[in-house]
């Protein structure tokens, strides 16, 4: 039997289970951590077979930062690339990202639909706060200090604050001495584009105090 349990919120009764397994139960408890980037460049060469070392590299920098190392988004993201590379140049494809663009040239192929339904379950299952904030941050672009989220969306510093937690808790956001960003850049951008319409995206830059035709982060 094979029991899967997030780490937020706590609950008494699965830290006891966790306690007494390898103890009193057989059995072994194993905490999943992302895939590192020598992990992300073994999956890219096993995925992009004709790749080379320096090809590896930089697709394996790329989608480390595109997905944080999350198996489902790596593989996904991995998957896109070689269809995408397919179908651009059948019979003999070339390499994605290329040399000194590894983080702004776009990708090849359409966000995979198994990332943006994932990411949409996930998003639902964020409370409401969370989910306000978390878009408010997908749209002000990296970094962004509490402050100005506190701006964007009108919550009160209590509530920011709780929804800040839990989103840093599911492992969303990562807080910096700079601000909040996005652990994962297709996080990012997919909440942008799927979650909000471009109303929505106007009128949180407008609560932030920012230009809606502008670059966010623009003041």
């Amino acid at each position: 039997m094979l029991i899967t349990r997030a780490p937020h919120p706590p609950r008494e009764e699965l830290d006891q289970l966790c306690e007494r397994i390898g103890r009193d139960l057989a059995g072994v408890a194993v905490r999943l951590t992302p895939l590192d980037r020598d992990a992300l460049r073994r999956l890219a060469a096993w995925s992009l077979p004709t790749y080379g070392d320096a090809e590896l590299d930089r697709v394996a920098r790329r989608v480390a930062v595109d997905s944080a190392g999350l198996p489902l988004l790596a593989v996904e993201l991995l998957h896109a690339v070689a269809l995408g590379l397919d179908i651009q140049a059948a019979g003999g494809a070339r390499a994605w990202p290329a040399e000194h663009r590894t983080l702004d040239q776009t990708m090849p192929g359409d966000l995979p639909d198994a990332v943006t339904a994932a990411i949409r379950v996930g998003f639902r299952r964020l409370s409401k706060d969370a989910q306000t904030v978390l878009a408010a941050a997908s749209v002000l672009g990296d970094r962004v200090p509490a402050v100005a989220l506190g701006r964007a969306t009108g919550l009160e510093a209590e509530r920011l604050s709780a929804a800040l937690d839990e989103l840093e808790w599911e492992r969303w956001l990562a807080a910096e001495s700079r601000g909040y960003s996005f652990v994962a850049r297709v996080v990012r951008d997919a909440v942008a584009r799927d979650m909000l319409t471009a109303g929505q995206r106007q009128r949180i830059l407008e609560a932030a105090g920012l230009r809606a035709s502008g670059a966010a982060g623009t003041p």
